[in-house]
């Protein structure tokens, strides 16, 4: 008996689980916890770390280069010989057994310096480029998330739309039973109410699409279910135009990361400049050296400095001074455009922004006056003032204007969301809604 309590036991547990697992995946997800998933699962910026990790174990590893560095050697090296004397000029004799320990300290040396400094402003281009693609990511979550209320709520709009095409289409088989209506009437309102089933189904294969889409983007699984929250309405302001294009001007990580890379080209060139002055070297060794003829042990140690200056090298450093100078113009150059290309961008969202508050409004107002011609439009059909072609450009009217105030609704928020992504400011706090 206890094996079966044993077998009950253990189907309990696995309901309950199988159940607390159906709900976490079916648990509804609002904006907030798509964008936190995406900044923690999402690819681009998984790869973004591992880069701004690899820029911060570069600079490390250029620092390293300016520290003692310890080496140890050994040698067996056999001679030719002339009456025990070897035939090789800086041999000690025909048989030689050598090691030592050497330290190598460099004192002064401009490429060591200049790639320390490089790495360093490599790392600091290395976190922009992690805001900018946080950035981007939070905008396509945005993007995704707006579109798929936007599919869903078409569903909605589409499924109402598509019952008052049905209720038409029994009413008017019902007055034609009666003999007040044409049987073409019949035939139409049944055509309609096929068309709007296929445009409910293809509302539906839209949303299913937008919900894939964000699993892609917040790193869940296609086979995962998921369901998105509505997204509560906020009040929001527009500030003028010169507000948002000077907070532009000066947070745009573009602009920053294309600072960093001129500031990276001065850097070369002002060190070929250093490197027509020697570099300095010091070495330190100490070890042993024995033969089988002339001296059984030689142990000691030795200390070398060594400088190393170029006298020609073909205009090698003058045409890095001339690479880095041209590379650095084109930096500037690329700024200047990439300036132009903000004030552009800034403007044109800002515009929608403000077109989008307006068409809101109307639409608002739209959706209320369409509701009432549907209405008595079907009070015109039953006492056969109107047409049934009427009634249906009427309610096709009406579902068209409520699609449209929520894409105007929607679309609002994702231009608002590019006009602080084109700002450089978006965050996942929702400042940009305030």
């Amino acid at each position: 008996m206890w094996y079966k309590k044993f077998l009950i036991l253990m189907g309990l547990t696995v309901c309950v689980l199988h159940s607390g697992i159906t709900q976490g995946q079916s648990k509804s997800l609002d904006l907030h916890d798509l964008i936190h998933l995406a900044l923690r699962k999402n690819a681009d910026i998984q790869v973004q770390q591992s880069e701004k990790h690899i820029a911060r174990l570069k600079m490390g590893q250029s620092f390293t280069q300016l520290l003692p560095q310890a080496d140890a050697e050994a040698a067996y090296a056999k001679s030719s010989a002339k009456g025990a004397v070897p035939n090789f000029v800086a041999a000690n004799g025909t048989i030689e057994k050598i090691a030592w320990i050497s330290i190598d300290q460099p004192l002064f040396d401009p490429d060591r310096i200049l790639e320390v400094m490089n790495t360093k402003v490599e790392r600091e281009k290395q976190s922009v480029i992690m805001n900018k693609t946080r950035q981007d990511v939070i905008m396509q979550v945005i993007r995704a998330y707006f579109n798929a209320l936007q599919a869903r709520g078409e569903i909605r709009v589409y499924r109402e739309n598509l019952n008052a095409f049905q209720l038409l289409y029994k009413q008017t088989k019902l007055l034609y039973k009666n003999g007040l209506v044409p049987q073409l009437d019949v035939k139409k309102s049944r055509v309609e109410y096929l068309l709007q089933k296929n445009v409910l189904a293809l509302a539906g294969k839209n949303y299913l699409a937008a919900l894939n889409y964000i699993k892609e983007l917040v790193g869940i699984p296609i086979s995962d279910s998921l369901s998105i929250s509505d997204f509560t309405a906020r009040q929001t302001t527009l500030d003028s135009l010169s507000n948002y294009l000077k907070l532009a001007l000066v947070n745009r990580p573009e602009i920053k990361i294309l600072q960093l890379q001129g500031h990276q080209y001065v850097n070369v060139k002002r060190f070929t400049y250093l490197k027509h002055f020697p570099s300095v070297n010091l070495t330190a060794y100490y070890g042993w050296d024995t033969n089988d003829r002339l001296q059984a042990l030689d142990r000691g140690w030795q200390i070398n400095v060594n400088l190393q200056m170029p006298l020609w090298h073909w205009g090698r450093l003058h045409f890095d001074r001339q690479i880095s100078s041209l590379r650095y113009r084109q930096t500037q150059v690329l700024e200047k455009q990439l300036r132009k290309q903000i004030v552009q961008q800034v403007t044109n969202t800002y515009n929608e922004c403000r077109i989008q508050l307006q068409q809101m409004k109307a639409m608002r107002e739209s959706v209320a006056d369409a509701k009432e011609a549907v209405r008595m439009a079907r009070l015109g059909y039953k006492a056969g003032t109107v047409t049934n072609l009427d009634v249906i450009n009427t309610q096709k009217l009406f579902t068209e204007t409520k699609v449209n105030y929520l894409l105007s609704i929607y679309n609002f928020y994702i231009a608002r969301a590019r006009l602080y992504r084109n700002m450089g400011r978006l965050t996942e706090d929702f400042s940009w809604l305030k």
